[in-house]
């Protein structure tokens, strides 16, 4: 049978072909994909030894000695090792190898080569992993109206996630003082307010105009910092706000699914999302506890913030939560909603987690360029995907204020590099 795709209150008509649900399962082996790349340690037995030169293996034999080699370490083989190498006669490029005393090294790749592979996987994750999320949101929700429990029911599946890393030993189990827990409470909470204020605006409306609408929040996060740091604005970031207010507001006044709670959910969201980065700013000379990798935080912050949303939740929705489970149930099995549920709390985690990982191999410049075009993708996949209408004020308003937010944050890049060669030179 087909599916029924509702976007901002209409129901399409079903179409022949059947949409695939998201698996958990699949979702669990993109996780260990994104462990595997975001910890070196767990590619190979033990880890590379220094750099030292050696002359690579002859090209006809590599690749049968390079697959004998990998197969030999995927068996536990304690002989083989990978190894960074000088790769070319003159000793400057550095190679990745697979080497073991008998045959020498066999070379995988230039390590030049494999970075950009692996910066290249991040953003095609993050791509994919926010699309996914944001469709199987909405699909969610069409499901069973319950934004309040369904942000909550996200953050427990992200937080059984990220404990289960910590239990099994994948990744280092933070430990925090009680000032560290102390500072992270306030953002933690915003942090929550955030994420349910996006889940309500993308139930009560299009998730097209949802994102619209989030391209909005440098504009709050540069008015907080004015009022609460009393940071200053330069003009090239001042007038990148222009065209986002006028994007946003152009959109949302030709906006066919428009309603009031979409609106105010989403630019809820922007304001918590940057209060929270602002008291994050505010407080990075605080107590933090011991392995707190920005992979920890996020995991420590979804853990706290689920505690904030669960109460949350029960007390806004709890009285309605049971009736309308069972006109839900009634429609769709059970089986259907839990797996949304599950598959959704994993594509939020995993996309915020990948975007951490990729902003961290990338200069800010080529990350505020990819966060525009994954806005981008994530608005034209949902308006194919629901085929939610827009008029052509719509897409004119859509496509200023991305464009805006893109020049806002090539300006702030711009202010970051100046502020950190200033003060090279300072030290200077």
């Amino acid at each position: 049978s087909g599916v029924h795709r509702r976007e901002g209150g209409t129901v399409a008509a079903p179409t022949a072909a059947r949409v695939s649900r998201p698996s958990p399962t699949a979702m669990l082996q993109v996780a260990v994909l994104l462990t595997a790349l975001s910890r070196p340690a767990l590619v190979a037995p033990r880890p590379p030894a220094p750099l030292r030169s050696r002359a690579p293996v002859a090209t006809a034999p590599a690749p049968a000695s390079l697959l004998g080699k990998a197969a030999r370490m995927v068996r536990g083989d304690p002989t083989i090792q990978y190894e960074t190498i000088t790769c070319s006669d003159i000793d400057e490029e550095e190679c990745l190898a697979l080497c073991d005393e008998e045959t020498g090294c066999s070379i995988v790749a230039p390590s030049a080569a494999l970075r950009t592979l692996k910066i290249g996987v991040y953003f095609a994750l993050w791509f994919a992993l926010s699309t996914g999320y944001n469709i199987a949101n909405k699909v969610r929700l069409n499901a069973i109206a319950l934004p309040w429990c369904h942000s909550a029911a996200s953050l427990a599946v992200g937080s059984a996630f990220v404990s289960f890393l910590w239990a099994t030993g994948l990744r280092k189990r933070p430990s925090l003082p009680r000032a560290a827990v102390a500072t992270l409470l306030p953002i933690s909470f915003l942090h929550a307010l955030g994420h349910i204020g996006a889940v309500v605006s993308a139930g009560a409306g299009a998730v097209s105009f949802t994102q619209i609408v989030k391209a909005a929040e440098p504009v709050c996060t540069a008015l907080l910092s004015w009022g609460i740091l009393g940071a200053t604005i330069s003009a090239p970031a001042a007038l990148a706000l222009v065209p986002i207010v006028a994007g946003v507001a152009l959109a949302s006044v030709s906006e066919l699914s428009f309603t009031w709670l979409s609106f105010s959910g989403a630019m809820l969201s922007n304001l918590a999302f940057a209060t929270r980065n602002i008291l994050s700013r505010a407080s990075m000379d605080r107590p933090k506890g011991k392995n707190m990798t920005p992979e920890n935080l996020f995991g420590v912050l979804t853990v706290m913030s689920f505690l904030w949303a669960l109460p949350c939740a029960i007390l806004i929705e709890g009285p309605t939560a049971l009736a309308k489970w069972s006109a839900a149930t009634a429609v769709k099995p059970a089986s259907y909603i839990l797996q949304y549920t599950v598959s959704t709390g994993l594509y939020f985690y995993l996309y915020n987690e990948v975007a951490m990982l990729a902003l961290n191999n990338v200069n800010p410049v080529t990350h505020a360029v990819a966060n525009t075009l994954k806005r981008v993708v994530i608005l034209l996949a949902c308006v194919v995907f629901f085929k939610t209408p827009m008029t052509p004020l719509c897409i004119a308003g859509s496509s200023v204020a991305i464009v805006g937010s893109y020049l806002y944050s090539m300006a702030k890049g711009r202010e970051k590099a100046l502020a950190k060669a200033a003060a090279k030179k300072g030290a200077a």
